[in-house]
Order: C-alpha cells, then sequence, then structure tokens
C-alpha cells in the first residue's frame, strides 16, 4: 500500500474517535517518565509541537517545569515523523494530523495557554509540510486548523499562540527517497533568483516560475520535470496554508503570530516574495505587537514558551543586552547561509518573540546574553565576562555560535567554565546547536521562560521544585551541545561509519540500532558525569529578588542516565536525546 493511501487510512480511523480510546490509557516511556513534571504547577499550557524531536518536545516541557509551568501535548504515537527505511521511501511518515485536531478538541479546556505549531495541525509536522507527495490537501489542512477558532471560542481570554513555518528551499533528504545529493540540487535549484512580486498572494505563486529578468529558463540541477512540478505544487500549497494562518490572526484568533522562515539564504530565491508578503502582512495587517517573521523554524515553540510564561505570570518585559565576542554583529553586517538578514537582527527578533526588550545599556538590563560569534579569537574575554557577570550578581545565558568546528559549539568556552570555574552551574540558558537562528532561539527561549519565573515567585517549595529541574535542564543542554556535538557524534560515526549515518534505518546491511543507542547511552552518561562534578556544591540561581540580588540554591547531585535516557532521535547523528530527571538542590 503506498504511503499516502496508507496514511490515509489511518487517519481516518483515528479521527473517527478511537484515537482518543487508543492512546489514553498507553504507560509513558523511559524517556518520557525522566522529563520533569511540577509538584504543584502554577499554570498548564498545551503545546502541539512542530513535531516529535527533542528540540521541539522535551525541551520545551523541561523549560515549563524550569517555570513551574505543566505542558501536555498529544501521545507520541500521532505526532512523531519516521524518516524512510530504504533508497525507495518506504517507511517515510509524518504525524496524524486529523488525530491530533481531534486530541486538542477533546483538551481545549484542559489549559491556560496554547502554544500550537500550525505544520503539525495542517501537515503532520515539520517535514511533512515540506512533502512533495502530501498526505494533506490544503482544505483538509484548512480544516484542521479550525480548531485554532475552537480553543479561542472556548477560551476567549486565555493566550493562544500560533506558528507557521514558511517551506524551505529544499524538501528532506532521506524521506520519500530523497538523498542527500537530491536535497542539495532542489536548494540549488530553489535558491535561482526569481522574479519579485509579493503585490497578492496569488502573485507570489506565480513568481516561481520566472527567474530574475523575467525569463523561464532555469539550471535544473539534473531535476525531473515532474520533480520540479511537483516541488511547486509543494510550496503553493504550503504558501495557501500560511495565507489561512494570516487569515485567522487578522480576525483576532490568535494573540501571537510567528512565520518561522526555514533553512533560507540571503538571495532573492523562490521564498523571497513569500517572505516579503508575510512581512507585509506583519507590519500592516496583524500587527507587530501580534507576529513575527524570523528566520528560524525549530526553536519558535521555546521562544513562545517564555512568551507565555510572562504573560501567565502577568510579569515585564524582561530586558535583555547582548555582547558579542568575535564579529561585532551589532555594527558589522554578517551573512549567515541558512538566514535572510544580519544574525544580529534575528537576535531582536528573537528576544521580542519572546516576550523580551532589547536594551542597549548593560546596567539596564534584567540579563545578559554573552555571544560567540563564528570568530573564535575572543573566546577568553566571553569566559571572563560570564565570571565577572557571576561575581555581580548578573544572571547570564551564553549562546555559542562557533561555526569553524561543523555546526558544533566552541570546544573550549564550556570546558573552561565547568573545569576552572566556580560559576557554569549559575547559568540561566546556555546553546550550541545548529543554525545561527536556532542556537538564537534556544538560548533566548530557555533563559526567558526561567527568568520570567525566578523574578516572579515567592513560594520557597515551587522554587525550589522549578530549580531542581532547572538544574537538570541545563545539565542536558550542556551535554546535548557540547559533549554530543563536539565529541560523542564523531564517535559515533567513526564506529559505525559503514552504515548510513543520515539515517540508520536506511543502511544495507541493516544498522544495529538498539547496539548504536547503548553505545550513545554510554559516552553520553560520561558527558553527565563531567558536567555533574562540576556542579557538585556549585550555586544555581534561584530567585531574583526585585533589587536584582540573587537567592541561590546548592547542587547536589542528579539521577544518572539510564536505558532509554539517552538515544538518537529518528535514527541519524544530526542530534542526540537526554533526559535527565530532576536534580537535588540543598
Amino acid at each position: 500500500m503506498k504511503k499516502s493511501k496508507l496514511k490515509s487510512l489511518l487517519a481516518s480511523v483515528l479521527t473517527a474517535g478511537i484515537a482518543v480510546s487508543l492512546f489514553a490509557g498507553i504507560p509513558l516511556n523511559k524517556v518520557e517518565a525522566a522529563l520533569p513534571n511540577p509538584v504543584s504547577p502554577n499554570k498548564t499550557v498545551m503545546l502541539i509541537p512542530l513535531d516529535d524531536r527533542p528540540v521541539n518536545t522535551d525541551m520545551i516541557v523541561k523549560a515549563g517545569a524550569s517555570s513551574n509551568i505543566k505542558i501536555i501535548m498529544p501521545p507520541k504515537e500521532i505526532i512523531s515523523t519516521s524518516l524512510q527505511s530504504d533508497s525507495y521511501g518506504t517507511g517515510s511518515k509524518g504525524g496524524n494530523a486529523n488525530a491530533v485536531a481531534q486530541w486538542v478538541r477533546d483538551n481545549k479546556y484542559n489549559a491556560d495557554g496554547f502554544i500550537i505549531a500550525a505544520d503539525m495541525l495542517h501537515s503532520g509536522g515539520l517535514v511533512e509540510s515540506r512533502s512533495l507527495s502530501p498526505d494533506y490537501s490544503v482544505s483538509q489542512g484548512t480544516s484542521n486548523l479550525g480548531v485554532i477558532d475552537e480553543i479561542k471560542s472556548a477560551n476567549p481570554t486565555k493566550p493562544v499562540y500560533v506558528f507557521d513555518t514558511v517551506m524551505r528551499l529544499a524538501s528532506t533528504s532521506e524521506y520519500e527517497g530523497l538523498d542527500s545529493a537530491k536535497y542539495q540540487a532542489f536548494r540549488n535549484f530553489a535558491d535561482q533568483e526569481r522574479k519579485v512580486d509579493s503585490s497578492s498572494h496569488s502573485n507570489v505563486k506565480n513568481t516561481y516560475r520566472y527567474n530574475g529578468t523575467g525569463g523561464t529558463y532555469f539550471n535544473t540541477y539534473g531535476l525531473t520535470t515532474n520533480e520540479i512540478e511537483d516541488y511547486y505544487s509543494a510550496r503553493a500549497r504550503k504558501f495557501d496554508l500560511n495565507k489561512v494562518v494570516v487569515d485567522k490572526a487578522v480576525a483576532g484568533k490568535i494573540d501571537f503570530t510567528v512565520f518561522g522562515v526555514d533553512d533560507s539564504s540571503p538571495n532573492k530565491n523562490i521564498q523571497y516574495s513569500e517572505r516579503k508578503w508575510l512581512e507585509y502582512q506583519n507590519l500592516n495587517t496583524i500587527g507587530t505587537a501580534k507576529s513575527a517573521v524570523v528566520a528560524d523554524a525549530d526553536t519558535v515553540g521555546l521562544t513562545l514558551m517564555s512568551r507565555m510564561a510572562k504573560t501567565l505570570y502577568n510579569q515585564p518585559s524582561l530586558k535583555m543586552h547582548v555582547e558579542y565576542f568575535g564579529t561585532d554583529w551589532k555594527t558589522v553586517p554578517a551573512t549567515d547561509p541558512f538566514g535572510y538578514e544580519s544574525p544580529h537582527a534575528t537576535m531582536k527578533k528573537q528576544i521580542e518573540i519572546s516576550g523580551g526588550t532589547y536594551e542597549v545599556t548593560k546596567a539596564n538590563a534584567d540579563l545578559s546574553i554573552l555571544a560567540l560569534t563564528p570568530n573564535s579569537i575572543s573566546r577568553g574575554s566571553l569566559v571572563n565576562m560570564f565570571n565577572t557577570n557571576a561575581v555581580n550578581s548578573i544572571p547570564t545565558a551564553i549562546i555559542d555560535m562557533y561555526s569553524d568546528n561543523g555546526n558544533a559549539p566552541d570546544p573550549y568556552i564550556i570546558d573552561q567554565i565547568l573545569n576552572n570555574g566556580t560559576n557554569g552551574s549559575r547559568m540561566v540558558g546556555y546553546s550550541g546547536w545548529n543554525t545561527l537562528g536556532n542556537r538564537m532561539g534556544l538560548g533566548v527561549g530557555m533563559a526567558g521562560t526561567r527568568m520570567h519565573f525566578i523574578t516572579h515567585e515567592t513560594d520557597p517549595a515551587k522554587l525550589r521544585d522549578a530549580s531542581s529541574a532547572y538544574a537538570s535542564f541545563l545539565i542536558d543542554r550542556i551535554a546535548e551541545d557540547q559533549g554530543y556535538k563536539n565529541r560523542v557524534s564523531a564517535k559515533i560515526k567513526k564506529d559505525y561509519g559503514s552504515y548510513n549515518t543520515y539515517n540508520f534505518k536506511n543502511s544495507n546491511p541493516v544498522a544495529p540500532i538498539s547496539t548504536i543507542n547503548t553505545s550513545v547511552l554510554s559516552q553520553m552518561q560520561t558527558e553527565q558525569n563531567n558536567i555533574k562534578s562540576a556542579f557538585s556544591g556549585r550555586r544555581v540561581i534561584e530567585r531574583v529578588n526585585t533589587n536584582k540580588t540573587l537567592e541561590l540554591a546548592f547542587f547536589n547531585s542528579a539521577p544518572s542516565l539510564t536505558s532509554g535516557d539517552a538515544n538518537l532521535p529518528w535514527n541519524r547523528t544530526f542530534e542526540v536525546k537526554v533526559n535527565t530527571s530532576p536534580s537535588s538542590l540543598y
């Protein structure tokens, strides 16, 4: 049975009402059980994630727990994405959008706020939203997006935040039979200059077929006519669904809307007019107070979690100051190969989306962000500034955008902070994962969510509960970005390099996935133990007082990773899933 037919059959069965009864009684597995869950949450937030990867699920759950907010979301069985199991694309599968929509209907009264990835509702997740043979038509996707109206009607005073992606230049490698060469061919084809016309939604779609001079010639990079036509159809479908979200925002069904421009480039490519049309809506129809367009996709859910904490706790905007170490992006434009604007412009947008305000004067700021730019010459200065901030009781987040080591963070900064100092556990945010936009969103969202809580809460029990969750969250973030990207990933690729490390499922012979995950667990235990040792007896910021003095707790221990607590999501080396249960503080 073809993928689309099988998926449609499953969708119709689940939508008929069986979905909830099937999944309601399924116990949490080991990895899910390790996630922190507030003992006495202040608030509950419904999360409809972009997909089931850690960046879109676990990290938001952990951030919520660090702010004493409980996160509820659909069962993994209906939000999971699977990469292909062979070169023909067999096994490619997104989430069940119809079942997710039904789950939302059944739970729409169970939350104080809502963070919704439109891609999951209209397509079954990020990867399926850019599929060249999508399982959901525009009309089906539009129908599912109708649950946003139902949520707002049922909860008129509760915050509803929605984010949707702008389709990236290429579809997905290791999905539906596409390999890395085909991915690059689609990206090259789409990145060629197009005619610019954002005067209307329909005119934007007409620009796909015309080059920068108005002609129809393009380098096809070996793509067939059918592949190109499928690609155009996929873009048009996705852009039609972008408009549905815009219309709902204009109609007041959404309180804040973000359009994340997935993997782009600075060129006037096939995305350009789409983005310009959305930026016009942002400025003129929805309004900048209620929407944003940003060069990011994977971490928008986390930055919206920060905005949600601000709203639910009725807090003022956090004033965030940014210091760059390396190239000063405040004065020198920088080119991001996967972004369309100055990274500093993206940083300011991430701050605004998170519910913060960009502050030019450090003395006036609530949060200091220390950002290492791709030039790592100044990395020692960043470490010194972090320690100075700690001595002066300034809450600090580190965003590592070093790029000389693939997409891994600088191998020096965290090692220096952990091994030669006493302040690593005092970070209120850390990130060094993937694209520049992702790194910014992770750091800002993590720090913002935490800060909105520790500047507001006074209950000692709730402060300790949230701090216990946060300490483990910080351990996981460092282990995932620093330890895995700089050490473990390289070793796994070396030890199992005879297999397809982009997708172990698609290997011939079949890769020993359970053995690989056992190796991952063993190595991540070492990384976790190193961090725990550096944290031992060190201070965690538990509360920021109104006079900007800090109340601190001391790190005692964190549970060791055991079977299921660390593995490779989607069976590839691109990222790692690490979940440490709540730590012990005193």
